[in-house]
């Protein structure tokens, strides 16, 4: 018994995980064959309305700007998902600054082309609903900073102090990020 592996899986599991691979790659050539059959259905739909704003060049542009927006937006959101959470903190922000430009411009396209066939009150609704998604999307990927709240678990940094009145007051520190620190008061 001295020489088992205590980590070695018996026959049966390595037998089971070998099919686990084969069917992960399945799952995946699937997702990837999805993946460009939406693609595919996009670029017809697209070349479609490109064919028939062929002789107008605004028109031809209204198709092809967005197309070409959402492309750089997906680009970049592609290269924040790939970045590591120890990589620096402004080549993050400057993608999501990049991300919220982007999908600004694609808003306001959009909310142009559907304005211009609206009634003048209903056009106005159009903007004002897009403006606060900008609004929002301004807060959210520019403003707002990202912090990581770690669980308020142990007491073991709880430091209690003595407040007017003989009431304690305890002050738990939290590290948020490498340059964050959060402090909390527990009364």
């Amino acid at each position: 018994m001295a020489g088992v592996d205590p980590h070695a899986r018996p026959t049966e599991q390595s037998s089971a995980g070998t099919k686990a691979p084969a069917a992960s790659r399945a799952l995946l050539a699937l997702a990837c064959l999805l993946r460009v059959a939406v693609i595919a259905v996009m670029a017809g739909g697209v070349a479609r309305s490109a064919w028939r704003a062929r002789g107008d060049p605004w028109e031809l542009a209204s198709v092809a700007g967005p197309c070409a927006l959402l492309a750089a937006m997906f680009v970049c959101l592609h290269r924040a998902e790939r970045l590591a959470p120890d990589s620096p903190p402004g080549e993050r922000r400057r993608l999501q600054v990049a991300v919220w430009v982007l999908s600004t411009a694609i808003s306001c396209v959009f909310a142009y082309r559907v304005a211009v066939v609206m009634p003048p009150a209903l056009a106005v609704l159009v903007w004002c609903m897009t403006a606060s998604v900008v609004a929002a999307g301004f807060y959210m990927l520019v403003l707002f900073k990202d912090r990581r709240y770690q669980a308020l678990d142990d007491d073991d940094d709880v430091v209690a102090t003595d407040a007017p009145g003989d009431r304690k007051t305890c002050v738990k520190t939290v590290k948020t990020s490498h340059t964050d620190e959060l402090s909390v008061v527990i009364n």
